[in-house]
């Protein structure tokens, strides 16, 4: 069935955009009073292999925008299948400190970083474009690594367990 733009609410675009699988991301950063910043992120995607670029968005209405609005360097961790308890860690709303009791380090750019992610990628910004109710933040990755894990899926609103990598 095929709805007119008069027929659907967001509601109604939500459920199709669930139809399409993503993979599920912790952004991190680091504020300028030393308090490491995360944010879960499924609104991320490359858009160059030459020049390394990727973006994600941050909705106007998190907690966190205010830094991510101005942060220059963060991490994208790809989360594995098995890493829930992060997801629900940085999913709860009014926790002060999401990091406390994390085991993380902090990278050469000065950016938390996780071990026993599926991949990760530590980005300076470039870019930064404002839209209706989110930001676009375009980064160039500066570092890279990667491990055999199987990725977290997010589709249909509920976690899935992903591929294993194919040998």
């Amino acid at each position: 069935m095929s709805l007119s733009e008069k027929e659907f609410d967001s509601q109604a675009f939500r459920k199709v955009m669930a139809t399409w699988p993503t993979g599920v991301a912790l952004v991190t950063g680091m504020a300028a009073d030393d308090r490491p910043v995360g944010i879960l992120c499924n609104s991320l995607t490359s858009i160059s292999l030459a020049k390394k670029l990727l973006l994600w968005t941050v909705d106007h209405n998190s907690g966190s925008y205010s830094f991510w609005a101005k942060a220059e360097n963060w991490a994208v961790h790809f989360l594995a299948d098995d890493q829930q308890s992060l997801i629900e860690r940085f999913a709860r709303k009014g926790v002060p400190d999401k990091f406390e009791g994390l085991d993380y380090t902090v990278s050469n750019a000065g950016t938390p970083v996780l071990d026993g992610v599926v991949g990760r990628l530590e980005c300076r910004t470039t870019d930064r474009f404002e839209t209706f109710d989110h930001t676009i933040i375009v980064g160039e990755v500066a570092a890279m690594s990667s491990s055999e894990r199987a990725p977290m899926i997010f589709a249909y609103s509920k976690f899935h367990q992903g591929p294993k990598r194919p040998s």
